[in-house]
Formats: C-alpha cells, sequence, structure tokens
C-alpha cells in the first residue's frame, strides 16, 4: 500500500488495516496463552511438591508407628511386667505407641489435604484472557 499525499505534497502514514490489526491481536493472544500455559505448569509443579511432602510426612508417621511400636512395645512391656501383670502392661504400651502413630497420620492427612492439584490462580487468569479476548473480538 502506497501512502497518500497530502495537500502540501506530503505523505500521510496510512493507519494499519483490517487483517493487520487481527493478526497483531491473535499473535498477542497467542503469546499470552503460551505464558498462562506456563503459569499452569509452574502452578502445577507446585502443588506437586506439597502433595509429596505431605505423603512423605504421613508415610513417615506410619512407619515411626510401627518401628516404634515394636521396640518400645518390648522394652515397656518387661519393664512394666515388673509392676502389673505383662497382659496389662502389653495394653498400655500398645495404646501409647497407636496413639502417636494416629497422631502422625493425622498432622500428614492434614498436609495432603492442603495441597491442591487445582492451579486456580491459572484457571482465574485463563477465565479472564478468554474474556479479554470476547471483548476484542467484538
Amino acid at each position: 500500500m502506497a501512502d497518500e499525499a497530502g495537500p502540501s505534497g506530503t505523505s500521510l502514514p496510512q493507519e494499519p488495516g483490517l487483517t493487520h490489526l487481527l493478526k497483531r491481536l491473535f499473535g498477542e493472544a497467542e503469546t499470552l496463552l503460551l505464558q498462562e500455559l506456563a503459569l499452569i505448569r509452574a502452578e502445577m509443579g507446585e502443588n506437586a511438591g506439597k502433595l509429596i511432602g505431605g505423603l512423605l510426612v504421613l508415610l513417615s508417621g506410619v512407619a515411626v508407628a510401627s518401628i516404634g511400636g515394636l521396640a518400645l512395645v518390648a522394652a515397656l512391656v518387661l519393664l512394666l511386667g515388673l509392676a502389673i501383670p505383662l497382659w496389662l502392661a502389653a495394653a498400655v504400651v500398645g495404646i501409647a505407641v497407636v496413639a502417636i502413630g494416629v497422631g502422625l497420620v493425622l498432622y500428614g492427612k492434614r498436609l495432603v489435604a492442603r495441597a491442591s492439584l487445582i492451579p486456580r490462580q491459572s484457571w482465574q487468569s485463563l477465565r479472564e484472557t478468554g474474556e479479554w479476548l470476547r471483548e476484542e473480538l467484538t
């Protein structure tokens, strides 16, 4: 497209055509969507890390409760067996070890519940981008 000459013979710049504007709009929308997808990936990775951390604590609680239960049951039952019948000593020690294990399991469960696999910020940003694109196209 050639520039048109104005009244004094100088050329006036033409405004970009509709095709150019649409091409630019879709190019910018593509860039924005790619950035949104990168944000989703980053947020999903962060959430997965929290989930794995909570699961490790949960499994650690189970392992500690099991191993500690085995070692302490033997020692404490023998120790309490000096003062009370062995069956009662075993019951008391067993209840204490189970209570510790349950506490760790509940703590790990709470950590896992806090971790969300849904990238909330990214979805909100994608919604806003979609609304912006609809407004631009209408």
